[in-house]
């Protein structure tokens, strides 16, 4: 690597520290503070790292929703392998992942985002300078810098890694150097898909697609003669199927998990099966049709230019001007053309309701519908701008000689100037009309992007000028980054998830002073995610936008559940409370069932909703009785009244559970954990089928006398699709090592 490529990385860097000054050079602001992001990306990285060091895998969580498959829902990124990194760093002092760390690394994918839309840039042939600038507005600015989930983040930044070897691959010279560049593109599109951000990889995957077709066709691109068409959908059978490989772990067990959940969706809409096609009616949280104006002024329209969901695309006011420049003095180019067509139909479908195309395409794609925010596709047109950017910016520094080609952009740009100073004199003048300080910055940007455009223009180019266009386009998306929240505004709201779950440190400890083997029912609309900050078992978890069909059912009896203690606000007023401090307070569950029994009769209903009606009936006793929709393999003798079961837990862990019973006779063993298909159990060492009790519950027979049984979690989903993403890895790593060792002899 080059010292002046050196240097331009140090300058990303730099500019990615000043991006994120609110949370990585002070502890006043952060990340993680609202619920959603704290029972979300925070908590799920810590039971991923704190499960990782005790030497298991985190397939199972059983320490929210009553255990569930945590790899079932994609956000929670369990098989990015980038993420091993994040478990060599220690604790805090706490036992928790460090919110600096957590804000550290939110910075370092940003950075790494803009290094890959450098060296992109750097492949379409364009200047350091104009690369850097590239990188600072795709990775520091629109979708990318205005969210503060981390896996949507570590999603979208690889698009550049997979545009730039999906080039490669389509102008290599030979056959092989265009299957290693193939297979490192898939590659790096199955990484996308590992880490979570579902919406952004299928975007990277209709991005392939798109490209391949686009070269085929284009007479400047395609290779001539009739074989024309062999190598463009070689490189796309390559990529599509080494990211599938590469992606298979989250895209098995996700494609397990999917038929037995329920999607949750807002606006009172009713849930639907995951595997279910979202209707059009369903809300697509689509843009606005004024929301282009926000590309100009993010404040515009008070930032009402969408749905709930809406991300920022905001490119930077001089970005902006040099993106139109680019488009229109390099229209020439092939791949210009291609990322001006996909970013206007990205724009065209990202309108949602207000567009027939959008409506048109969600129906005919198929799987189109799992990304219903149909908002989120301007991550495909922000990151054309940031190219076109790159493109406007070398025009302007080759100096250009022929003025007068410049006049109807100036004549536009002095209308657009004027009009903006007209928008600050009229409230000037009339004090009733009201001014947004915000807006007035914007204004004063667009003067000043102006200004630095017309000096260009005149071939002042140095270094200075660079320097001044650095800083420029830095203030103007700093200026504008509302993501980190202060600390003292959430304390004041009482609106601090983060501290709100580390209030409940004294409840916690006495939970687990408590014997035996139990779960938490948190009685609270937000749930502070204590399970899987503290490895407490509990029967709520943080906000999920899907939950096991069985486990929503069982929440009408949450004492089958083993929900021995209640967790409230420290302003209940239930008297009895076993514990309390100034947050919180503990209740015992009296009617809680305990965390294994043993029944010797059964109930068969094969129809789940009459199974489900059975539950409630008064003649039903299920802790004598069990309802199951099926018959068993074998009958149950009657219990021994004189002689009742005796059941130790031995050893367990997230994957395992272990225990010993001793019965007089043949019974139904019945857990209080969810039947998920993927457990598998042995009673004395011989494979036994677990049945689904009492609508979500686990059971196994067991024979007379004492029983060692083991439970183990070991999906075929997971085990299938780690074999297929080593290879996709191990096989696109040797590729590439053999082609440069070949390459160098």
């Amino acid at each position: 690597m080059s010292k002046p490529t050196i240097k331009a990385l140090f300058i990303l860097l730099l500019c990615t520290v000043v991006y994120h000054w609110k949370i990585l050079l002070t502890h006043d602001y952060s990340l993680v503070i609202g619920w959603e992001e704290v029972s979300h990306l925070y908590s799920w990285l810590q039971f991923w790292v704190t499960t990782l060091r005790s030497g298991a895998l985190p397939l199972w969580d059983p320490y929210a929703f009553a255990g569930h498959p945590f790899g079932g829902e994609m956000q929670t990124a369990v098989f990015y392998p980038v993420h091993l990194l994040l478990a060599l760093v220690p604790f805090n002092h706490q036992g928790l992942l460090s919110p600096t760390l957590f804000h550290e690394w939110y910075g370092l994918m940003h950075f790494a985002g803009a290094c890959f839309m450098f060296a992109l840039v750097r492949e379409l042939g364009l200047r350091r300078f104009p690369s850097l600038i590239a990188g600072i507005c795709f990775a520091l600015s629109g979708p990318l810098g205005g969210t503060q989930f981390l896996n949507w983040v570590e999603t979208g930044i690889w698009l550049p890694v997979v545009f730039l070897f999906l080039l490669r691959a389509l102008k290599a010279e030979t056959t092989r150097k265009a299957a290693v560049q193939a297979s490192v593109s898939g590659l790096a599109l199955g990484l996308a898909i590992l880490a979570g951000g579902l919406h952004y990889s299928m975007m990277q995957a209709l991005v392939v697609l798109s490209a391949v077709v686009f070269a085929g066709l284009h007479p400047k691109l395609r290779q001539p003669g009739p074989r024309a068409w062999v190598r463009p959908l070689t490189v796309l059978a390559i990529v599509a199927g080494v990211a599938f490989a590469a992606g298979a772990p989250q895209l098995f067990v996700s494609a397990q998990y999917s038929p037995l959940v329920l999607r949750i969706f807002g606006d009172n809409q009713p849930a639907l099966p995951a595997d279910a096609k979202i209707p059009t009616t369903y809300p697509t949280y689509g843009l606005w049709p004024q929301a282009p104006w926000s590309m100009l002024i993010p404040t515009a329209f008070g930032r009402r230019i969408g749905g709930a969901e809406v991300l920022p695309f905001y490119l930077g006011a001089f970005p902006l001007l040099a993106a139109v420049i680019g488009l229109w003095k390099r229209w020439d180019l092939p791949w210009v053309r291609y990322l001006a067509g996909l970013a206007a139909v990205a724009f065209v479908y990202a309108l949602g309701d207000f567009s027939a195309f959008y409506g048109i395409v969600w129906n005919l794609t198929p799987y189109l519908w799992l990304a219903r925010e149909a908002d989120r596709f301007m991550y495909l047109t922000h990151f054309a701008m940031a190219i076109f950017a790159a493109y406007g910016i070398e025009v302007l520094l080759d100096r250009p000689a022929d003025q007068a080609a410049w006049r109807p952009l100036n004549r536009v740009l002095a209308c657009i100037v004027a009009a903006c100073a007209l928008s600050q004199m009229i409230p000037a003048l009339f004090e009733k009309v009201p001014i947004n300080p915000w807006s007035s910055l914007s204004v004063l940007l667009i003067f000043t992007s102006y200004g630095l455009y017309r000096y260009m223009l005149r071939g002042h180019v140095g270094t200075a000028v660079q320097v001044v266009m650095v800083m420029l386009i830095m203030f103007d998306l700093t200026t504008f980054n509302w993501v980190p929240r202060s600390r003292l505004e959430a304390a004041a709201a009482n609106s601090d998830a983060f501290e709100r779950a580390r209030s409940t440190r004294g409840a916690v400890s006495f939970l687990k002073s408590r014997p035996g083997r139990f779960r938490v029912h948190i009685a609270d609309d937000e749930p502070p995610p204590i399970g899987d900050l503290f490895r407490i078992r509990t029967v709520e978890g943080g906000k999920q936008a899907t939950f096991l069909m069985n486990y929503e059912a069982s929440l009408r009896h949450i004492d089958l559940l083993n929900a021995r203690y209640i967790l409230k606000p420290a302003s209940a007023t239930e008297p009895g409370d076993l514990y309390h401090d100034s947050k919180w307070k503990v209740y015992e569950n009296p009617g809680s069932y305990p965390p294994a029994w043993v029944v010797h009769e059964v109930v068969v209903e094969p129809a789940p909703d009459l199974l489900q009606s059975k539950l409630d009936s008064p003649g039903i006793d299920l802790r004598r009785q069990a309802l199951l929709g099926e018959p068993l393999e074998s009958t149950l003798e009657p219990g021994v009244e004189s002689a009742p079961e005796e059941i130790r837990f031995g050893a367990s862990g997230p994957n395992r559970m272990e225990l010993t019973v001793r019965s007089q006779s043949r019974g139904l063993l019945v857990l209080s954990e969810i039947f998920y298909p993927g457990w598998r159990a042995t009673v004395n060492g011989k494979k036994a089928r677990i049945h689904e009790v009492d609508g979500a519950l686990r059971g196994v027979v067991i024979p007379r006398g004492e029983s060692r049984i083991v439970f183990r979690y070991t999906p075929w989903s997971f085990w299938l699709g780690a074999l297929l993403s080593v290879v996709a890895f191990s096989g696109t790593l040797a590729a590439v090592i053999l082609t440069r060792r070949k390459e160098r002899s």
